[in-house]
């Protein structure tokens, strides 16, 4: 994923998470918050409690593939809205098939489009 679709700094990540729009799911929680640059933006967040590193690793990995194939895809035909989004990877996002984990990360897509 591009650089200047990442989300990097702290205040960043704090600003999506405050937001009011979250959507949590079997995989991924999210938070978005509109922004100013009118990009989409995404942080991948993996808690410590998942387990070990290998795992939390290999989560964030699942998560910022399916971000870039879902998220940052092809805009056409939506608003020229950006927000900045950030996604928190569950446990169960590591057995789940990659399919039914773009789906979620779609589905939150097609919910902040529809606002």
């Amino acid at each position: 994923m591009k650089q200047r679709y990442r989300l990097r700094r702290r205040g960043d990540f704090d600003r999506a998470m405050q937001g009011r729009r979250v959507f949590a799911g079997r995989g991924v929680v999210a938070f978005a918050v509109l922004n100013t640059e009118g990009d989409w933006r995404v942080g991948v967040a993996v808690s410590r409690r998942v387990g070990s590193a290998v795992r939390r690793n290999r989560i964030r990995r699942r998560i910022r593939e399916v971000a870039r194939l879902r998220l940052l895809s092809a805009t056409e035909g939506t608003p020229a809205v950006g927000y900045d989004v950030v996604l928190i990877g569950r446990p169960a996002a590591l057995e789940m098939p990659l399919t039914a984990l773009e789906a979620e990360v779609a589905g939150v897509r097609a919910r902040l489009v529809e606002r």
